[in-house]
């Protein structure tokens, strides 16, 4: 078994207020087939308008927002999941107050080089990290 967190998970942030933690892929667990992130988005924060080839869900875990799939925009809450088919350009902008988090998995698994998209160490490994 194949245990993962978030805490021990490569991870990028962006500056418009988006982290994304790596959990199974091919870079983290050998997964073939499969690419699964968390991700938290700041209040007013967003993940810009993009598209790649492999199918996408997210699933919304906490909060609300706009989520952009193709030439549509829709409201997104607590419990949704959002199908995005390969190759459509989408996106998610945290438009409230209030954090927005999400699971995202994706198959087949990014063939890109995982350590470019997701380049900075797990947060386990930068102790002071949070230490104010």
């Amino acid at each position: 078994m194949k245990l993962l967190h978030k805490r021990t998970a490569p991870r990028y942030e962006r500056p418009e207020g988006i982290t994304s933690y790596l959990l199974a892929s091919p870079r983290t667990t050998g997964a073939r087939h499969l690419t699964v992130s968390f991700v938290e988005l700041e209040p007013g924060g967003a993940q810009r308008i993009h598209s790649h080839s492999p199918e996408q869900v997210y699933f919304i875990l906490e909060g609300c927002g706009r989520m952009t799939v193709a030439d549509e925009t829709r409201k997104v809450q607590c419990g949704d999941c959002i199908f995005i088919p390969g190759g459509a350009r989408h996106g998610l902008e945290n438009d409230t107050q209030e954090p927005l988090t999400y699971f995202s998995a994706a198959a087949p698994a990014f063939e890109e080089p995982l350590e470019s998209l997701w380049p900075l160490p797990c947060e386990a490994d930068e102790p002071e990290r949070g230490a104010s």
